[in-house]
């Protein structure tokens, strides 16, 4: 079975309730430089231009790793990431924005997934993209998630110099407490 429009409905799910929610934030205190979020946005770009539809599917990018008729778990893999991430970004509330910030009477949350993982919305998107490469089945699958990775662990090193420049101590007691991506582990 083809799962490409069922990949590609929960990816638009995850992108209309971040434009939507987009429109209810806090106004903005300090942000990273416009350049930064560029880069972001590239790696990004690049990872989904990678897995959209079979463009990129030929040669090593189009080789299998994963069997065909187990895209399923793929699926269900992306659609718990997805999911994990709505929840965040939903618990997070109007503190959230795409570019990195602080908000003007920014808080720091650490309920919900965040008391699980300190960054539940890009943990949510990377589960994501596994779950696309898993159902992809292809390499190109693969080098998605790897960009995808590269442009989060990038965005949380200059996040948490921000969230430690805001909180202090309060931020370096959860950072103590609370792993970055992998409850318990990472």
């Amino acid at each position: 079975m083809n799962y490409t429009w069922i990949i590609s409905g929960v990816w638009l799910v995850f992108f209309l309730y971040w434009g939507i929610s987009a429109r209810n934030v806090k106004e903005t205190a300090r942000a990273e430089p416009t350049l930064s979020r560029a880069i972001h946005l590239a790696l990004f770009a690049g990872a989904f231009l990678l897995v959209g539809p079979d463009a990129f599917s030929f040669g090593l990018l189009g080789a299998r790793f994963w069997p065909d008729g187990a895209a399923f778990i793929g699926v269900i893999v992306l659609i718990i990431g997805i999911a994990f991430a709505i929840w965040a970004r939903y618990h997070l509330g109007q503190y959230w924005s795409g570019t990195i910030t602080i908000k003007e009477g920014h808080k720091l949350i650490r309920t919900g997934p965040y008391g699980l993982v300190r960054h539940p919305i890009y943990t949510g998107i990377v589960v994501g993209m596994l779950g696309t490469a898993i159902a992809t089945g292809e390499v190109r699958g693969l080098i998605a998630l790897l960009l995808v990775i590269v442009a989060y662990i990038r965005k949380i090193g200059i996040e948490e110099g921000f969230l430690k420049a805001q909180f202090g101590d309060a931020y370096a007691r959860y950072i103590h407490e609370v792993k970055a991506l992998i409850p318990f582990i990472l």
